[in-house]
């Protein structure tokens, strides 16, 4: 998978982030080495850099990891703004969006990868729809022996219970497909639809969206503003998605054409 870039977005606002993107990088990197990771960290101090990659160096080799650090005292994460930063940013002709609380196994992860490359899909969610989801109780002595085991799932399964799994978290997809169906939409702020307009849109669009129906582990954390309804955007975010979702397609293309970060994105890539 050497046509391939892993993109996280963080701010590692607790603990409990910091495990989950060590582990998470972690196991990319030693599970799949030829790939390149790119981690962009928006917040007021460097998290990542200091705490992660050093933990992250005991378990894998980091020589196609490379960190952006944008230095930033907003409150809100604008994570849709971030993962377009990434994907233009990335020099591979498929990308993964990966979210840091997350791993697959090995075996979706190539069977994604393989069916963009052979042009069997535009965009690949690696996990089922429907009662997919292990979630994964995870503290600190669960998440060392995780790590000293190579990642075994083993280690994790019997601090697992099921939940039902949709459209979030993780999206491998065609760099060109992305950014001709207008990429990530940045009028949605930090946490809350973001994913669900994604999905309706590149299936509205026409575009070719699969899925790989295995697990997907998902490391439980604690949650700030950023990840929970108390986003004081929620509710513009509801709003927009519950618009979006109730128009036809020629509607959604005018619409896209008319926002400013496409215009804008459009023109840093030539288009």
């Amino acid at each position: 998978m050497n046509d391939l870039t892993y993109i996280l977005p963080c701010r590692i606002e607790s603990e409990d982030r910091l495990k989950n993107i060590i582990t998470s990088v972690s196991y990319i990197l030693a599970n799949f080495p030829e790939s390149k990771v790119l981690v962009k960290e928006v917040s007021d101090r460097a998290t990542f850099k200091f705490r992660a990659i050093p933990v992250i160096q005991k378990y894998a080799n980091t020589q196609n990891l490379d960190y952006i650090f944008e230095e930033s005292n907003e409150t809100l994460f604008h994570k849709t703004r971030i993962l377009n930063d990434l994907t233009l940013e990335a020099d591979t002709n498929f990308i993964c969006s990966h979210d840091v609380d997350v791993v697959y196994p090995h075996t979706s992860h190539k069977n994604a990868y393989n069916m963009l490359k052979t042009n069997q899909a535009d965009v690949v969610y690696p996990y089922g729809c429907g009662v997919y989801q292990y979630q994964v109780d995870y503290p600190m002595h669960v998440f060392h022996e995780f790590l000293e085991s190579r990642f075994d799932m083993n280690v994790i399964q019997p601090h697992c219970r099921t939940e039902s799994s949709t459209i979030g978290w993780t999206q491998f997809y065609n760099k060109e497909k992305m950014i001709q169906g207008g990429m990530w939409n940045e009028n949605f702020l930090s946490w809350g639809a973001e994913d669900c307009e994604f999905y309706f849109r590149f299936n509205i669009l026409g575009f070719r969206v699969a899925r790989v129906n295995d697990w997907i582990w998902h490391f439980e954390h604690s949650r700030s503003h950023n990840s929970h309804y108390h986003n004081p955007k929620f509710q513009d975010n509801h709003n927009l998605w519950q618009w979006l979702k109730n128009q036809d397609r020629e509607t959604i293309i005018k619409y896209m054409n008319e926002q400013k970060y496409v215009t804008r994105r459009f023109k840093d890539v030539g288009i």
